[in-house]
């Protein structure tokens, strides 16, 4: 029997006027080159001579660019997405092309003759690196068309700088797109949207985040089209849905312009400092539990609180309920140390509760202890992202002795795995981190198998969900009525700011879709900030929140 030949990778195009471009960039083509799905087969190279801005257009934005200067210098970053580094280590056996477009105010055409020299390298894809607007026939030059980032939504933010108006008016996400050009302007095609949190206080540091965090969003894409096919490129949510742009669009802030905007957002800055000294930050615990009630205990302002002392905090709480006791497993988070542990607190049905008592420790930070039982046996999955492992847990004399059963993923800063069983299939949802992103609260991968131990296989989908708002796991799924839902973290306008609910409508290796539902926001208690875990166990429910206490 004949074998069937391996397909020919994807041949990609690169666009570009020069071969020096922000480090973020290097990523995205080193991915390409490294993959076995596609390489870049041509260097599509612009060498028309772009207009500088004159004199008077410059001192229009001195001020921007004088806090663009500042933000730089004040706020550092880890691995900085916009240093210059060369493509040509990575492309020197790739044929270079150069062509010159006709520029016309904003928009650049490409001749006729141009395009038909491209067309000879039969092209999959265009990647366009270019700021410029592209028209003609350039745009039907690649089988799939002209691929092109915007660090924008189109939704919220449609103009520029990327990353800036998301800082200066507060908004809780900054979007990014990758999208496929079309001839309007405004409705190029999406085929990758994603939400990161917004910084608070650094346009700098915003940046570096989510420019990070898109450069996985290309070879995901072609991953896709090269073992699927062109329909994988009809997947945006928006598609077809009637969602109007209701902000301006944005441009560089011009002096006058800029000021006040300025002035408001160094007054917020102050009153956030202020806040720092004056207030501690603190999570607590909170539960109900009402006899005889097989629904979730809905109702938060009703909860009591658990509030820990000033030296620590308690979060993450996962009951198990044992020998008519209810053991409410947490993070036990000490300020000096500067790490947490897993600690147990036990509770009657009453309500009566011991103090936590430590059950488990290691040298990193322990978190979330998702806690589930299987054949006969107690298990805890939790969080060892600092270092980079997924491991499980299993109990040798309940609650207090766990030893470790395995390692299930290796080499992954993966925050929050949560497990689920349905119809014989195993569940890991957990947050999976980029290279270069400050935070790990974005992206939701799924991985599944026939038992807890694995071995785990990777959703052919992953990430199944790139949304700050509804990626992160925030507790155990659970059915009501027969629908399975999913709690999950918004950190949208900070850490663990509220629990979003997400109705599961289809889980399989191939396909994941989920809708929110409703959300559970911080206002049932008095100077809360954030609430994001939920679990519920038979007649208890356990939260927890984030608080607000002065500090005098």
């Amino acid at each position: 029997m004949n074998q069937q030949s391996p397909r020919s990778p994807l041949c990609v195009g690169l666009l570009t006027d020069t071969l020096v471009k922000p480090r973020w960039v290097y990523k995205v083509i080193t991915d390409i080159q490294e993959s076995t799905i596609a390489n870049i087969a041509l260097i599509i190279k612009d060498t028309g001579v772009l207009d500088k801005p004159s004199v008077w257009q410059q001192r229009r934005h001195w001020l921007y660019k004088a806090y663009s200067r500042l933000d730089n210098a004040l706020f550092k970053v880890h691995l900085d997405a916009f240093e210059k580094v060369s493509l040509e280590p990575l492309l020197s056996d790739t044929p270079i092309l150069e062509v010159m477009p006709t520029r016309k105010k904003f928009s650049d055409y490409y001749r006729i003759e141009d395009v038909a020299k491209i067309g000879k390298y039969q092209l999959d894809v265009i990647l366009y690196l270019g700021r410029r607007i592209l028209k003609g026939e350039i745009l039907q030059a690649a089988r799939y068309g002209v691929w092109s980032y915007h660090h924008g939504d189109n939704l919220v933010n449609r103009g520029g700088p990327p990353g800036f108006w998301e800082v200066m008016e507060g908004h809780p996400v900054t979007g990014s797109i990758l999208q496929v050009l079309t001839k309007n302007l405004d409705g190029g095609k999406v085929i990758y949207r994603s939400y990161a949190p917004t910084h608070k206080r650094s346009v700098k540091r915003n940046k570096n985040n989510y420019y990070w965090k898109s450069t996985t969003f290309v070879l995901r894409k072609l991953e896709d089209l090269y073992k699927d096919g062109p329909d994988t490129l009809d997947s945006d949510p928006y598609a077809g849905v009637y969602h109007p742009y209701s902000h301006r669009l944005y441009r560089n802030p011009t002096n006058w312009e800029l000021f006040p905007v300025l002035l408001k957002f160094g007054i917020r800055i102050a009153f956030d400092k202020l806040q720092e000294l004056l207030y501690l930050k603190q999570w607590f615990l909170a539960y109900r539990i009402k006899p005889g009630v097989t629904e979730m205990n809905d109702v938060f302002y009703k909860f009591r609180p658990i509030i820990p002392p000033g030296d620590r905090y308690w979060a993450d709480p996962f009951p198990v309920k044992k020998d008519d006791k209810f053991f409410i497993f947490i993070e036990e988070y000490i300020y000096k140390a500067k790490k947490g542990h897993i600690a147990v607190i036990e509770m009657d049905r009453q309500g009566r509760y011991s103090q936590p008592a430590k059950v488990l420790e290691k040298s990193y930070h322990l978190s979330y202890p998702f806690i589930f039982h299987w054949k006969g046996d107690y298990y805890m999955i939790p969080e060892t992202a600092q270092n980079r492992t997924v491991e499980l847990y299993r109990c040798v004399s309940f609650p207090f002795d766990w030893q470790l059963e395995m390692v299930l993923l290796e080499d992954v800063t993966a925050v929050d795995a949560t497990l689920t069983e349905i119809d014989g299939r195993w569940w890991m949802f957990v947050n999976i981190g980029v290279e270069g992103m400050a935070n790990n609260r974005d992206e939701l991968f799924l991985f599944y198998a026939k038992t807890p131990l694995g071995p785990w296989q990777p959703h052919q989908r992953n990430p199944v969900k790139s949304d700050a708002r509804s990626a992160r796991p925030a507790g155990h799924l659970f059915w009501r009525q027969g629908t399975l839902y999913r709690p999950a973290q918004d950190c949208s306008e900070r850490y663990g700011y509220a629990i979003s609910i997400n109705k599961l409508n289809q889980l399989t290796p191939e396909t994941f879709v989920e809708t929110e539902v409703s959300k559970i926001w911080p206002y049932w208690s008095k100077n809360l900030m954030a609430t994001h875990t939920l679990n519920s166990l038979d007649e208890l429910t356990v939260v927890d929140g984030m608080m607000k206490t002065t500090k005098f």
